[in-house]
């Protein structure tokens, strides 16, 4: 008979096993794979993205979508401080990047899970590899975890098995199904962080292009639903980059009620369309000899020039001093507002992240115990929060993981 049982190590659930092993309860940490944090260590490229620098909690969460603050709680108590904190103190440094993102200073995810591996066993928890657990059985006080040769017994069980996503690192959805049997709500697991797919017949053109800066709106129908700006890259199914996985859930959402779901997308968001025109018109007046292909290179990477200029009906070869006001003003609405229509987001099983899980209003965010359930806990991506790339998510399965774990000793 154990205190605690903790089921998938991932980091919530090292996080988890680690602390209440830590308090003095005797726990044991199970994972069905042959080894610890297989879906960290491809974390930020293998890089492992661990937190990020904002120092507000209130800017922090903003950041998740709506469920977002039923993290305020977790985040009072271990927050990216005392995440941090935690790593340096046991020999491993970080610096900071672009955006506030958070990497260890070796550059490693490999270091970031040596010391968690480390954590949970110096604490005292004992760890189990390769045991699948087939179902959980809530009898009078105690659970009942059942694998495929023993029954472990546990007056408290905590789940970390994660969501959906990259289902070669151990994620199979089981603890959705075991939320479910146990009573629980699960809203709907459905893919965030992920790719979006276009339609088109020139994306291998456009492979590999980038940009640092881009506008991109989402219309569902002829109505703007959601925009946002940042890096982007074009890719051989379409579109990805950090603001299209951010927007790659709403994305999913309205793909599941429209008729007709399309991006528009602005190449000069730093530019008004009469700026853009302006230095258009100034580079008519000082190179009208010069081709509108040539001009048009000096706006958009020229790997676009062709299919922006078909977009728009104009001859690529035509002078400047023959492209009339008219013409003009058109180029220039066809860089701010470039449309291409979404056919599908990429499957969840690519997503960097699951969106849905267990209902935050059948936890209780104080604790992460169920409500419903007294001695079930719940950490990490089963839990129905996500957040943006930067560090986020990680932070969020840190904190729910450590709060899961606290207190875990009668």
């Amino acid at each position: 008979m154990f205190d605690v049982i903790v089921i998938g190590a991932g980091p919530a659930g090292m996080m988890a096993a680690g602390r209440s092993a830590e308090l003095g309860a005797g726990t044991l940490l199970i994972e069905k794979t042959d080894s610890s944090g297989k879906k960290l260590l491809l974390s930020g490229s293998a890089r492992c993205n661990i937190t990020n620098t904002c120092e507000q909690v209130e800017d922090f969460i903003n950041n998740f979508s709506e469920s977002g603050k039923f993290l305020r709680n977790a985040f009072s108590v271990f927050f990216n401080k005392e995440l941090l904190r935690f790593f340096r103190k046991r020999g491993l440094d970080f610096k900071v990047e672009r955006g506030g993102k958070v990497f260890p200073i070796t550059d490693k995810a490999a270091d970031v899970l040596r010391i968690l591996v480390k954590y949970v066993k110096d604490s005292g928890c004992k760890i189990l590899y390769r045991k699948e657990v087939l179902d959980v059985i809530k009898r009078g006080d105690v659970f009942d975890v059942i694998t495929k040769d023993t029954v472990f017994s546990s007056k408290k069980v905590i789940l970390a098995t994660g969501g959906l996503s990259y289902p070669q690192t151990g994620s199979s959805g089981f603890g959705f199904h075991i939320a479910k049997k146990l009573g629980h709500t699960v809203m709907k697991p459905k893919p965030g962080l992920t790719g979006v797919i276009l339609k088109s017949n020139f994306l291998k053109e456009w492979q590999g292009v980038s940009f640092d800066d881009a506008a991109v709106s989402v219309y569902k129908d002829d109505l703007l639903i959601h925009k946002d700006r940042g890096e982007m890259i074009f890719t051989h199914f379409g579109i990805s980059g950090p603001i299209i996985m951010h927007m790659s859930a709403v994305i999913y959402d309205a793909l599941e009620s429209a008729k007709r779901v399309f991006l528009s997308i602005d190449f000069k968001p730093e530019m008004s369309s009469g700026g853009l025109e302006e230095a258009f018109q100034q580079e008519f007046k000082n190179s009208p000899a010069r081709k509108i292909s040539n001009m048009l290179k000096e706006f958009v990477p020229a790997t676009l020039v062709r299919r922006i200029l078909e977009a728009t009906r104009l001859d690529g070869d035509k002078r400047l001093s023959q492209v009339p006001k008219e013409e003009r003003r058109r180029l220039a609405e066809k860089l701010k507002d470039f449309r291409m229509t979404v056919l599908f987001v990429r499957p969840i099983q690519e997503a960097m992240v699951t969106c849905g899980g267990v209902s935050v209003k059948e936890i209780d965010p104080k604790t992460m115990e169920s409500r419903i359930v007294r001695g079930l806990y719940f950490a990490g991506e089963l839990i129905d929060v996500d957040g943006k790339t930067g560090g986020y998510n990680l932070q969020a399965a840190f904190s729910t993981g450590w709060m899961a774990g606290s207190g875990q000793k009668d």
